[in-house]
């Protein structure tokens, strides 16, 4: 695309503003905490009024809202066909592709995924998206762990619901950690997918992989 040096755009000029602005706020959460980024920091980046800014979102809040879609789709994406396995896919294999993949995914949309987990206990509207968010994969590996568990491949008892809870907030929280790069035992996403492909196997087969 090209811009027009010195003049911003208005609402009407394109339809790529919310695009700038999703680019703009990524590159300047690259370079700081969301929470030092100010909707005058977006709104230079973008190239863009304020005006025009909220003709599209309320806050910077909800550009944050709009990046964390974008990367659940990609991750949910990303764990189907764990989720849709056949028969003839050894449930061990599946599991180890679909947590590589996912831990990829993951690591793609860190800057993201990190500023959620920092904001979203104290900011309700992305509270609330975040835990329905959240609820749909947990609702999801929940009806796999019945369908599994049914032909007798998952031995555990735990419910589903509170098993596939406990398994996403736990791998949730491990890779939140490894981003972070915080603990030598696990110092980025790729460390962590070893001991998580241990966790799940252990807790839904029986036995570590």
């Amino acid at each position: 695309m090209v811009r027009t040096r010195g003049r911003q755009r208005t609402a009407d000029e394109n339809g790529e503003i919310p695009e700038e602005i999703y680019r703009a706020t990524l590159k300047l959460m690259a370079q700081k905490p969301f929470s030092e980024i100010s909707v005058a920091q977006i709104l230079r980046g973008a190239q863009v009024s304020r005006a025009t800014f909220y003709a599209y979102f309320s806050s910077r809040f909800a550009v944050l809202l709009g990046l964390l879609e974008r990367a659940m789709d990609d991750i949910f994406q990303t764990v189907s066909p764990f989720l849709r396995r056949t028969a003839d896919d050894p449930p061990e294999a599946a599991l180890e592709r679909s947590i590589t993949d996912v831990t990829r995914a993951w690591r793609r949309h860190r800057v993201v995924l990190q500023a959620v987990n920092h904001h979203w206990p104290t900011e309700a509207s992305l509270r609330d998206r975040w835990l329905e968010i959240t609820g749909r994969f947990i609702e999801a590996g929940a009806t796999e762990i019945e369908r599994e568990r049914e032909s007798g491949v998952i031995v555990s008892t735990v419910p589903s619901r509170q098993l596939a809870a406990t398994l996403f907030w736990g791998t949730e929280r491990v890779l939140h950690i490894a981003g972070l790069g915080v603990d030598p035992d696990l110092p980025d996403e790729d460390a962590a997918v070893e001991p998580l492909v241990a966790l799940w196997a252990g807790a839904l087969y029986g036995h570590p992989h």
